[in-house]
């Protein structure tokens, strides 16, 4: 209809319409009509496109502060409420974390930045394996099951610095809304590490394809379903938040959480270890729609 404002969506208003004739406007119908496509929508009108922002929170990281605050409601306040719903979906190690772990010398001390459930804290009896996680609840989830924990904040992690012989950061440094506050994540890391210790950080990766077939579509970029990795998924940018179903009781019972997630683009892991002081990048691999990198302490 040449009455439809592309820009707005509205109809203008009109007092004449030019017929044949200028002609006095009565009652006019308009009709707007919209393709629907189950895969993912590829405009580039990236803020204003309502398939890609229908629900999601809006946000803007004007300065520390600010990305103190949106992790703090769209992370830890987030992490906090679904812990036990969360803890239940991940119980299984990946292999190339435990692949890790069984590499260490007997006896190494080994820190658990961001532990979530705890589920890699005892899969060696003869490490020591101390864990740390934002989320009080979760940590109470690891202390019941007999496991060495505490909160705090991956940004100041109150452990003496040189006393580790390795570190391993899963899926975590990705929830973290800022470079400058990744790479402060990646120095806490390396000051935990004696000299010639290693290190393991895993994080999502925005390349959903690397491991899938041709005939796997990718799944829309807000949901959360798989045990093992990111899953097939579509992210066109790289700062998104993802959903989590709370269920309570009843399939009605279900309360809808976002959860904010930088997912990195490949190369981006490894520029970030290579900027850190004193660490010598090992290697970079791709497991499951996950970066993953490992170091050295020099």
């Amino acid at each position: 209809s040449s009455g439809i404002n592309a820009e707005y969506g509205g109809i203008t208003p009109r007092k004449t319409d030019a017929l044949q004739d200028v002609v006095e406007r009565g009652m006019r119908v308009s009709l707007t009509l919209r393709e629907c496509t189950p895969e993912p929508c590829t405009c580039k009108y990236h803020s204003q496109c309502d398939s890609r922002n229908y629900g999601k929170p809006r946000y803007e990281v004007g300065g520390a502060g600010a990305a103190a605050r949106l992790e703090q409601e769209y992370v830890s306040a987030v992490y906090e409420e679904i812990a036990g719903h969360f803890s239940g979906t991940r119980h299984s190690p990946w292999p190339g974390v435990v692949h890790f772990l069984n590499t260490l010398p007997p006896g190494s001390i080994v820190a658990d930045v961001g532990c979530g459930n705890g589920k890699y804290l005892g899969v060696r009896g003869d490490l020591w394996a101390l864990g740390n996680d934002n989320s009080y609840n979760l940590c109470t989830i690891c202390r019941d099951r007999g496991h060495e924990v505490f909160a705090c904040n991956a940004l100041n992690i109150p452990l003496r610095r040189g006393t580790c012989d390795a570190v391993i950061c899963i899926a975590m440094l990705h929830h973290l809304t800022t470079r400058e506050r990744r790479l402060t994540v990646l120095h806490n890391l390396a000051q935990l590490l004696v000299p010639g210790g290693r290190g393991l950080v895993t994080v999502w990766a925005q390349e959903q394809h690397l491991d899938l077939q041709d005939q796997e579509p990718c799944r829309p970029s807000n949901t959360d379903s798989t045990e093992q990795g990111v899953g097939r998924r579509h992210f066109q940018d790289q700062d998104v938040f993802v959903d989590w179903q709370l269920k309570s009781g009843t399939e009605e019972d279900r309360k809808l959480l976002y959860r904010y997630y930088h997912v990195f683009r490949e190369g981006e892991l490894a520029e970030l270890v290579q900027e850190v002081p004193h660490l010598q990048l090992s290697g970079v691999s791709y497991d499951k729609a996950n970066w993953c990198a490992e170091f050295t302490r020099l």
